[in-house]
């Protein structure tokens, strides 16, 4: 992948992807690969959105079968599915365990109920899927088992425990990565840090965007026949100089990354405003979320207040009442803004649906707008958006194979044996932990990355002292991923900083790194650290 605006508005595109998050990548890759000519831009970096602060989970909608939304449960166990068998090296089984009281719904017989139905639709869970990941039936379990097994339950009222499986993605922004290459490698044109500006437009028709190259300040315009708005919080941006709204209210989602070591399961609790948290444990930390505000929010409300953290605090402590979580144990604040669902009383709550709205009804063609929430169902989404398209443009049918093609690095069906190899042919001098990572990473490419340091020992060791992250993984992200900040490659790129500011030290490193790759100035590396500081400010994280 190669960063070339230019090749923006060299021809009239079939389709154009205004927002480069998870909807956005999948529907330029699944476009792509069934041959329409595709661009897609983004006016920060690729996920850097709501995409980069999901829970790191892949779930089977579990959820969805308390409201008897079938066919939603059913789509959620095909996609979670799908991407174990599209990229067996970016999910791994995951065991979840949610405590059991004396209620109709929430007790014993409501989940052995609901297990049931749950065996029903997910009957070929693991259909395809490597051994590894199999992923066994849910099952309730006793209250001494429960207090055995899973010693961070809240005890209160205890019956048992509601257990299960989905899967956890540990490099997750990776894998959301893997569809920008996919995409690009199905001829697709991707830029990030290009925003648009307006809609272009010939009469009452969409024919483009009006961009701006945020590395230069220049302006371009790039045509084409469809235009997909896929940016997330911001989608009335692009609507608003057409008189437009995509009449999505939105809501404030937040997760937290904590200093504070987790075990090998992920556990649920309720607190007394009724909300239904999970502590993850994800390199080797405690992850926890979802909190989300009660009331919509504007689009730019992308901050999260210290009172707000607070009170997610107390209803952890609530859930889990021997967590006695402090605010100094938070190094992330995962934080984003997501479509909802607005009641008449003004309280608001995860919109469990995407909504896809066809301008063409309000007497504008050319223009799609699409906001979702679920990671897991992305690829769902996109398949059947492409088929609209397809149909727009008066396209023949074309089958969509992205549930059946491997994401790059995805060929791997053996994750372990990759990573028996890998420590037997180039472990020697890398940090103990680095083929692990690579592989989870990059998955059968890890070898790109350990050939580019041939030759470059300085490349083969740590860049911060507690991550597993080698000098060359920068390096390739420069070259070949389109990083053109240090924000690009410490934070999504890599994983350098995913459990908050790795260090001055760590920062320089990478800045020096990357730097050198770029041609930076001094100022500029100065600018680029004071940058990547501000990014874990005191409204987004406490520095480490």
């Amino acid at each position: 992948m190669h960063r070339d605006v230019d090749l923006l508005t060299e021809r009239t595109f079939d389709v154009l992807v205004v927002g480069g998050g998870v909807y956005g990548l999948t529907i330029a890759y699944d476009a792509a690969q069934r041959g329409l000519a595709v661009a897609l831009i983004e006016s920060e970096d690729f996920g850097s959105g709501a995409s980069f602060n999901h829970l790191r989970t892949i779930h089977g909608g579990l959820r969805y079968l308390q409201a008897f939304d079938i066919s939603r449960a059913r789509e959620s166990v095909h996609e979670r599915r799908t991407l174990a068998r599209i990229a067996p090296h970016a999910v791994q089984p995951l065991i979840f365990a949610l405590p059991l009281t004396r209620s109709l719904t929430k007790g014993k017989l409501a989940m052995r109920a609901g297990f049931l139905l749950d065996r029903i639709v997910s009957a070929g869970r693991n259909r395809g899927v490597p051994a590894a990941h199999r992923l066994p039936a849910g099952r309730v379990v006793s209250r001494g088992t429960a207090i055995q097994r899973f010693p961070g339950l809240r005890r209160q009222g205890l019956t048992g425990a509601a257990v299960w499986y989905d899967y956890e993605t540990t490099e997750a922004d990776r894998l959301t990565f893997a569809w920008a290459i996919a995409a690009a490698e199905h001829g697709a044109v991707l830029a990030n840090h290009v925003e648009a500006i307006a809609p272009t437009r010939d009469g009452r028709r969409v024919v483009g965007v009006r961009a701006r190259d945020r590395q230069t300040g220049r302006e371009l315009e790039i045509g084409a026949h469809v235009t997909v708005n896929a940016a997330g919080a911001g989608v009335d941006r692009l609507l608003i100089p057409l008189s437009l709204s995509a009449s999505v209210p939105l809501l404030k989602a937040m997760n937290l990354v904590t200093r504070r070591e987790a075990g090998e399961e992920a556990l649920g609790g309720r607190s007394s405003s009724g909300r239904h948290l999970f502590l993850i444990p994800w390199r080797g930390c405690a992850l926890f979320g979802t909190w989300e505000s009660e009331r919509t929010c504007a689009p730019d409300a992308t901050g999260v207040s210290e009172a707000e953290i607070a009170a997610f605090i107390a209803d952890l402590n609530q859930a889990f009442p021997s967590l006695d979580l402090k605010r100094a144990d938070v190094t992330l604040v995962h934080r984003g803004i997501v479509p909802a669902v607005a009641s008449p009383n003004g309280r608001a709550t995860l919109q469990g649906h995407e909504q896809i709205r066809d301008h063409a009804s309000e007497g504008v063609e050319g223009l799609i707008t699409v906001a979702g929430t679920k990671y897991t169902t992305a690829r769902g989404v996109a398949e059947r958006i492409t088929d609209r398209l397809l149909a727009k443009l008066q396209h023949a049918p074309v089958l969509c194979r992205t549930a059946a093609t491997p994401l790059p690095g995805g060929g791997l069906r053996d994750v372990r044996l990759a990573i028996a190899e890998a420590r037997r042919e180039h472990d020697q001098g890398l940090p103990t932990d680095t083929i692990p990572h690579l592989v989870a990473a990059y998955g059968s490419r890890y070898r790109d990355v350990l050939d580019l340091a041939d030759g470059h020992p300085e490349w083969r060791t740590r860049v911060a002292e507690e991550s597993p992250v080698i000098g060359a993984e920068l390096v390739w992200a420069v070259r070949k991923e389109m990083a053109v900040t240090l924000r690009d490659a410490v934070i999504r790129r890599t994983p350098i900083g995913a459990l908050g500011y790795p260090g001055d030290a760590a920062a320089e490193r990478a800045g020096r790194i990357v730097g050198a790759e770029l041609g930076w100035s001094e100022a500029r590396l100065r600018e680029e650290l004071d940058a990547l500081r501000a990014f874990y400010g005191s409204e987004n994280a406490l520095k480490t």
